[in-house]
């Protein structure tokens, strides 16, 4: 590859929850594209370890960190050791998350707690541990990624929803808070997507229903609009929520 086509050459990124689906998607394209690579996953690490392989074989370099992310001590761990192997970390995607359908009136505070552990507070801390390192070098992106049924609402699903919309208020923030140091901060909402299939085949009858493209998404799909995100190309774009879902969310 030329360096033209390895425009991450030199930047790190970690991704949690990068172990599978939308997390592996996004570390294999960033790889591709020259960066080094932070393979995150709560507990398989062999999981992980076959990512971290498949990087390899597109030739950039990999560490896997298992971490729980709704522990901070652990992700301050995690962002240690990705340092200690590279020296720094450029690319922060939040992607790590928890669904767990329970009713309203059923939930307790550790149900809450729990949840929120990883959809609200895992960002929080990820953040916290990164963000030093960007202000110093005076560069920095920070992608957090949520889910469609935060805007939309879903039963069942209100801990789950009030973490994504958290993190998205989180995003703004900082997204105004950390501009003056290079860092920029967005927000990837993606639709429903399908992680069993590969490009090209068609969805379960049913699946795609209330889709205008008539499909479900492809991981993919999300790692380009991370890839996008991070590149020169969208150096003026901070703050935003962008979905990626078909058409399903209008607006």
């Amino acid at each position: 590859m030329s360096d033209e086509s390895r425009p991450l050459e030199g930047r790190v990124a970690l991704v949690t929850g990068s172990g599978r689906n939308i997390g592996r998607a996004t570390i294999l394209e960033l790889a591709q594209l020259g960066a080094g690579v932070v393979v995150n996953s709560r507990s398989n690490r062999d999981e992980a370890e076959a990512v971290a392989q498949e990087v390899r074989e597109l030739g950039a370099n990999a560490v896997v960190a298992i971490a729980d992310v709704a522990d901070q001590r652990q992700v301050y761990d995690m962002v240690g050791a990705a340092i200690s192997e590279f020296g720094r970390v450029d690319i922060l995607v939040n992607n790590a998350g928890m669904r767990q359908a329970k009713p309203f009136i059923e939930m307790t505070v550790e149900d809450w707690r729990i949840v929120n552990g990883v959809n609200m507070d895992g960002p929080f801390y990820a953040c916290q541990a990164v963000v030093p390192g960007m202000i110093d070098r005076g560069w920095g992106r920070i992608i957090n990624i949520s889910g469609l049924n935060a805007f939309t609402g879903r039963a069942e699903w209100a801990h789950v929803c009030a973490g994504k919309m958290g993190a998205l208020g989180m995003t703004r923030a900082l997204a105004v808070e950390l501009a003056p140091h290079g860092i920029l901060v967005n927000h990837i909402v993606p639709g429903a997507f399908d992680t069993s299939r590969v490009e090209g085949q068609s969805a379960p009858a049913g699946q795609a229903s209330g889709i205008p493209v008539g499909r479900l998404g492809l991981p993919d799909e999300i790692a380009k609009t991370v890839a996008f995100l991070v590149s020169e190309g969208a150096n003026y774009v901070t703050g935003q929520t962008i979905h990626v879902n078909g058409g399903a969310l209008r607006g």
